[in-house]
């Protein structure tokens, strides 16, 4: 068995036109799809943050306002 490794592992290239091909689809399949991913997931980000900063605002403005039994004559 080890006579026949060093034999088979000479014949193999480094780099062939094939694994190019497979690099490029490759990439050609995930970088869109992690592109989109980015996308959608800072859409939701932005989202959530606008919906927390309205919740915010909305919880200030109720303390600013007296409760309505606290209102001063």
């Amino acid at each position: 068995m080890f006579a026949t490794l060093p034999s088979a592992t000479a014949d193999q290239p480094v780099f062939s036109v094939a694994n190019l091909v497979i690099l490029i689809v490759v990439a050609a399949i995930v970088y869109p799809l992690q592109k989109k991913l980015r996308q959608v997931v800072s859409r939701r980000r932005r989202e959530r943050w606008a919906e927390e900063d309205r919740r915010a605002e909305l919880e200030r403005e109720q303390a600013d306002r007296p409760a309505p039994g606290d209102e001063q004559r």
